[in-house]
């Protein structure tokens, strides 16, 4: 399961996209037909602070899980331990910056939707 409640993500920047390609026209302005939608994609960032907060285990999850390669299902926690289930997706990318000897991490996880 994706959970980034101990990884305190600070930021999600979520992308979503149509696919419309142009269609020529003979004597007319070219049109345009969809062709369906691109897979969403998901940036999580947030920093670490492991020997405060913690978190440093459930980072170390979210890296297994993306050796492995396999989707996974999204969950966005909301009030009252209540979870809504956002569909499954996949991890493509995992960056992270250390400073302080380890004492602070930087990091950005992207996701895309998995259909």
């Amino acid at each position: 399961m994706f959970q980034a409640v101990g990884l305190n993500g600070q930021e999600i920047d979520t992308t979503n996209e149509a696919n419309w390609v142009d269609v020529p026209r003979f004597g007319m302005v070219d049109g345009a037909q969809m062709h369906g939608f691109a897979r969403p994609e998901m940036s999580i960032r947030g920093v670490l602070f492991p020997d405060q907060l913690g978190g440093l285990p459930d980072y170390d999850a979210m890296k297994v899980s993306y050796r492995i390669g396999r989707p996974l299902p999204m969950l966005r926690m909301g009030r009252g331990f209540i979870g809504f289930f956002l569909g499954a997706v996949t991890i493509e990318r995992i960056s992270d910056l250390e400073s302080y000897g380890g004492k602070k991490i930087a990091f950005t996880i992207d996701l895309k939707g998995y259909s």
